[in-house]
């Protein structure tokens, strides 16, 4: 009996084996060796350690890797079309360099031979604050965009006019704000028809300007920010919102500018109406609507505008330049709507987002030497886009010991700040934050689950 169980179980065991091998093998997926060589501009050596990432297009994965001595990095991936993207800076005891490039077309095919991929990088200069000095617009970053909106108390869906920017001086000198401009880039959703987009490039990147849509608005009154000061830029409804959405936020402060002009055209109700009676006239901003353009909103992106700062050289007006046809273009609608070409040495700071679940059909608007890399968002939940702490900074700060608050928890899911740091929390402690300022969304920005105005 025991014998004939042996010779049962032999022969079963013989059985599985040539079932096995008569299975398929698994598909093998096939992988491509990739080099990013970084371009350096004349007067900069490679260095090692700076981060590359390269971003599929297709699926939106994200690899990331460090360079090495030589300015290379390596990565291993499959077939698709990628972008690379990398951010640097260095510093002297007068400038600040931000040394950023991407590179948007990488085909990984079956015929890739891993020819080093070059990425050409630019430099932004950026002269270190003199003791005393009040710099005309040194610093300014856009510290938070809430564009999102928020639910609605009766479930009925998403409450979206009442958007707001932050700008902040980032630096340890007062900065002005006089005729600090706002523009945000045509298309106004980044996965949206590209009608700059042309032989896989925006047309604007050889012509040394950035579009801002149907015009743009300006500060006209005279402000200068402190040290770690900021000042509200409400986009639309300057009112408090919260007794009817308990979401939302209240934007009805003196301290707060609304982009509000009655004489300009944009009179669609749902947007533009009169701002709380706290907000003084002289904090509405002009807004600047050209020649040609039929829409009666200034509008922005609810899901992933590309919002930038700039400012025109104290010699030429806005109201000039807009007015001049040789600066104006068309974005292509049937419609021809006017479109301003702002020149990118006007532009200060500015911000890359994406819908978060629109990602791998999304580009990147602005140029590198403006900014490079984009944040996902998740619009209608009441969240922002709040920039990191500089950690390393922000802890050099003398002052600044005993008032730091760690442990920060407002991130939305994997996104967050990764220095730790609670900057509201803080700054109501008495620190004083310097924020990352790297030209790179990805690096520079996190999701916030509660907008910083109802903190």
């Amino acid at each position: 009996m025991k014998k004939m169980n042996v010779l049962y179980y032999v022969a079963a065991f013989a059985l599985l084996v040539f079932s096995a091998s008569c299975e398929k093998d698994p598909e093998i997926v096939k992988t491509y060796d990739v080099t990013v060589q970084l371009d350096y501009p004349d007067g900069f050596e490679p260095a090692a350690d700076v981060r590359v990432t390269l971003r599929n297009t297709l699926n939106g994965n994200v690899s990331e890797a460090s360079t090495d001595p030589a300015g290379a990095a390596s990565f291993t991936v499959v077939a698709g079309i990628y972008e690379a993207t990398a951010s640097e800076e260095r510093t002297d005891d007068m400038y600040r360099y931000l040394i950023n490039g991407m590179n948007s077309n990488i085909a990984v095919t079956d015929q890739w031979t891993n020819t080093p991929v070059d990425l050409p990088l630019t430099v932004t200069t950026i002269a270190q604050p003199v003791e005393g000095d009040v710099s005309p617009y040194g610093k300014l970053i856009i510290k938070e965009v809430y564009v999102g909106g928020c639910q609605k108390d009766d479930g009925s869906g998403a409450w979206t006019r009442d958007s707001y920017v932050i700008i902040y001086n980032n630096s340890t000198q007062p900065a002005a704000i006089d005729n600090l401009a706002f523009g945000t880039i045509f298309p106004h959703n980044a996965h949206a028809t590209a009608y700059f987009w042309v032989n896989e490039a925006w047309t604007y990147a050889a012509e040394n300007w950035l579009p801002s849509v149907y015009g743009a608005w300006q500060i006209t009154n005279s402000d200068t920010l402190a040290p770690g000061e900021q000042r509200v830029i409400v986009i639309y409804q300057a009112i408090d919102h919260t007794p009817v959405y308990s979401n939302s936020v209240n934007l009805a402060n003196a301290d707060y500018y609304v982009a509000y002009d009655p004489t300009s055209g944009y009179n669609n109700a749902n947007y533009h109406i009169p701002p709380s009676e706290l907000i003084p006239t002289s904090h509405y901003l002009k807004a600047y609507r050209l020649s040609g353009v039929t829409s009666n909103a200034w509008t922005i992106s609810i899901n992933s505008p590309a919002f930038y700062i700039f400012a025109p050289p104290t010699d030429i007006t806005l109201s000039d330049f807009t007015s001049d046809p040789d600066n104006l273009t068309t974005h292509g609608t049937s419609a021809l709507q006017a479109t301003l070409k702002v020149p990118r040495t006007w532009i200060i700071d500015g911000i890359e987002v994406f819908q978060d679940d629109a990602v791998d059909r999304s580009k990147v608007r602005f140029t590198p030497d403006v900014n490079v890399g984009y944040i996902p968002y998740t619009n209608n939940q009441g969240y922002s886009l709040y920039r990191n702490v500089d950690k390393t900074a922000t802890e050099a700060i003398l002052a600044n010991a005993g008032k730091l608050v760690y442990n920060y928890n407002l991130g939305v899911d994997d996104s967050t700040d990764p220095s730790g740091i609670d900057a509201e929390a803080s700054i109501r402690n008495g620190a004083h934050i310097i924020y990352k300022e790297t030209n790179n969304t990805t690096n520079d920005f996190h999701q916030r689950s509660k907008v910083s105005l109802r903190d």
